[in-house]
């Protein structure tokens, strides 16, 4: 005698029974999400822990070298004052070492996705825009939470506005002022590198270039070289960048072409234009110039006058 054949109910149900095995239901899914958060946090937690520990045991070494040579100087009169010198180095340097102990710990990944980001949507804006890929820094003294502005402009032949101007995205008015204005990423890490200054920066372009890279490599770490060459004639200063942070220095408004450019703004006290290009030998150069452009004077009822109004300045290359 022949089987029965499975009716369509039978296999429909069988279907709905596999699928409920392979897929797990929600509060399965849920409460797996809920395990790998919490993974997650005790796992940066750890790291952030295994980090402050690294940085606790370098302090209790610098205090152990402290004691010790504290207690030498006792046994040892005759070298007293050197075992003194050492005692006390060691210890001031484990108080820092156990006081600087950072409380959290930023990948480099992250900060290079806070970057693009940033940058995707500000290049996205002068796309849109259609706008030149001149940048200019402008120093706005008159504004001293801010120690320049990125203007890029509008037109080929645009004139640079009045740092009055500057306060807004949009700058409008006379037509060759026209474009955007923007506050540059360096200009927050410009403002830390001045605390650290012992007086005004110097107004000398090799002075300024010295400085400036000193605190890309040393203070912020944000390159691990910098060579440096000052055309005086041409009035430019080219810098040759070893290993950036943040990526390529080509996008628009990089961390570091940024601190340059508002650094050299501000030490000039001119606008200056920037121009990135690559070198075989290097990671990338930048060439920040100054030779094409003046400061407009500020008026007392914040607009241009009109021969500043009529100037024009062409786009340099």
């Amino acid at each position: 005698m022949s089987q029965p054949e499975p009716s369509q109910l039978d296999a429909s149900t069988d279907d709905s029974d596999q699928q409920t095995d392979v897929v797990p239901d929600r509060q399965t899914l849920e409460a797996e999400l809920g395990v790998l958060r919490e993974e997650n946090r005790r796992l940066r937690e750890s790291y952030a822990h295994a980090k402050r520990a690294t940085f606790r045991r370098t302090a209790l070494g610098f205090f152990a070298v402290g004691g010790l040579s504290l207690i030498a100087a006792f046994v040892f009169p005759a070298l007293q004052t050197i075992f003194i010198a050492f005692g006390g180095t060691g210890v001031f340097a484990g108080i820092v070492t156990f006081y600087l102990t950072p409380e959290r710990f930023v990948s480099a990944s992250v900060g290079d996705t806070v970057f693009d980001t940033l940058a995707d949507v500000e290049q996205h804006l002068v796309s849109e825009l259609e706008l030149q890929t001149e940048t200019v820094y402008v120093p706005t003294a008159s504004h001293p939470e801010m120690a320049a502005r990125l203007f890029v402009p509008q037109h080929v032949e645009y004139a640079v506005p009045d740092p009055e101007q500057l306060g807004e995205l949009f700058v409008t008015g006379v037509e060759a002022e026209q474009g955007i204005s923007l506050p540059p990423t360096g200009v927050r890490l410009y403002t830390e590198f001045e605390r650290t200054l012992s007086g005004e920066l110097d107004d000398d372009p090799d002075a300024i270039a010295t400085q400036l890279t000193a605190a890309l490599s040393e203070q912020f770490e944000l390159v691990d070289d910098t060579t440096i060459e000052i055309g005086g004639e041409n009035r430019t200063a080219s810098i040759a960048i070893h290993n950036p942070a943040f990526g390529d220095i080509h996008r628009l408004d990089h961390p570091v072409v940024s601190l340059l450019a508002v650094g050299f703004a501000t030490g000039l006290d001119r606008p200056v234009t920037v121009d990135t290009r690559d070198d075989e030998r290097f990671s990338g150069v930048v060439t920040v110039s100054w030779d094409a452009l003046e400061q407009p004077s500020a008026q007392s009822s914040g607009t241009a006058t009109p021969e500043q109004a009529t100037t024009t300045i062409p786009e340099t290359s």
